[in-house]
C-alpha cells in the first residue's frame, strides 16, 4: 500500500490540530468565544497557515459538519427494506459507531451551545432517506413527509440524550430503541 506523500499528512495534520483546537475553545466558550488567535495558540501555529487551509471559523465548523453529515448520509441513504430489523440494525450500529468516534463533535454540535443548522440539516437528511423508503411502501406524499420528520425529531432527540446523559449505553439496546422509535414513527395514519 502506497503511503501519501509527506505534504498530504503534514497537510491533513495540520487540518486535524486545527480542528482539535477550535474543539477545545468551542466546547468551552461557545462559537462566540472561538478565535482566529486562539485556534492558532492553541495548536502553535501562525495566523498565515490558518489562512492556507480556512477563510475563518465559521470554514472550521462547517468542514466538521460537512464531513460528519456525509459520513452520516453514506451509511443511511439506501437504507434497507424499513420493516427488515434485522437490515435496519445493521444500519443503526454503523450509524452509532460513527457517533462515537466522533463523540466529542457530537457532544457540542447537539448542545446548547450547537448549531441549530447542523440538526436541521441531519433531520432533512433522515426525513429524505426515509421518504423514498416510505413512497416506495406507497405512502402518500405528506404523510411520508410527517412520519419523516416524526422519526427525525425523535431520532436525533434520542442521539442528544444518549451523548450528553447516557453515553455508555449498550449498542444493541439503543438499536432497540431505535427500532421501537422507527416502528411507532411508521405506523399507519389512520384516516379521521
Amino acid at each position: 500500500m502506497d503511503m501519501p506523500p509527506r505534504r498530504t499528512l503534514n497537510r491533513q495534520h495540520t487540518i486535524q490540530d486545527i480542528e482539535s483546537a477550535f474543539l477545545e475553545i468551542y466546547q468551552r466558550d461557545g462559537i462566540d468565544g472561538v478565535s482566529i488567535a486562539g485556534i492558532c495558540q492553541v495548536c502553535g501555529i501562525a495566523r498565515s497557515t490558518f489562512y492556507l487551509y480556512f477563510e475563518d471559523k465559521f470554514a472550521v465548523l462547517q468542514g466538521v459538519e460537512d464531513r460528519l453529515l456525509s459520513a452520516l448520509w453514506e451509511i443511511c441513504r439506501n437504507l434497507p427494506d424499513i420493516m427488515d430489523h434485522s437490515s435496519a440494525t445493521d444500519t443503526a450500529l454503523r450509524t452509532i459507531t460513527h457517533i462515537r468516534e466522533n463523540l466529542d463533535w457530537y457532544r457540542v454540535l447537539l448542545s446548547n451551545r450547537g448549531d441549530p443548522m447542523f440538526v436541521y440539516r441531519w433531520k432533512k437528511d433522515i426525513v429524505k432517506s426515509l421518504r423514498r423508503k416510505l413512497e416506495q411502501r406507497n405512502v402518500n406524499e405528506l404523510d411520508a413527509v410527517i412520519q419523516g420528520v416524526m422519526f427525525s425529531s425523535a431520532l436525533i432527540g434520542l442521539y442528544t440524550h444518549i451523548t450528553m446523559e447516557c453515553p455508555d449505553i449498550p449498542d444493541q439496546t439503543l438499536c432497540r430503541y431505535m427500532d421501537d422509535l422507527l416502528a411507532r414513527s411508521l405506523k399507519p395514519i389512520s384516516p379521521r
